[in-house]
């Protein structure tokens, strides 16, 4: 599953050290591309993401969700919905494989991993203003 991996473990390490202090995902991905290892900012935000590396509550944007579905990169593209949401974890809670997952929600491997991970970090921070 998924390609051959650009950082190394030290550098996810920093990178989510370096997020988590408050640089921004464009910062990061130049700051390892300067260094000689070549990564573009979309799969920077991605590792942050999986290993749960998020910006400090201070430089969080505001969440917005679309309504209708939108075009991006010529790719029509349906938003999540709380339906959707709720579907994804009951699937996830009852230990479904990603294949039966995705064929059940109509979405692709990538869409399906992104939206666990977006739903996960929207938890971490519940729990952070919670606690």
């Amino acid at each position: 599953m998924g390609g051959k991996r650009i950082l190394s473990d030290q550098q996810l390490d920093e990178m989510a050290a370096l997020r988590e202090r408050g640089w921004s995902i464009d910062r990061i991905a130049e700051y390892f591309t300067a260094a000689g290892t070549p990564i573009s900012a979309s799969s920077i935000n991605w590792q942050c993401m999986r290993v749960g590396a998020d910006a400090p509550p201070r430089l969080r944007g505001k969440h917005t969700r679309p309504g209708a579905p939108y075009v991006r990169y010529g790719f029509t593209v349906r938003p999540w919905t709380d339906e959707d949401d709720a579907l994804l974890v009951e699937l996830e809670v009852a230990g479904k494989k990603m294949r039966e997952i995705c064929r059940r929600l109509g979405r692709a491997n990538s869409s399906v991993r992104g939206r666990l991970l977006t739903l996960a970090r929207r938890d971490a921070r519940r729990e952070e203003k919670a606690g």
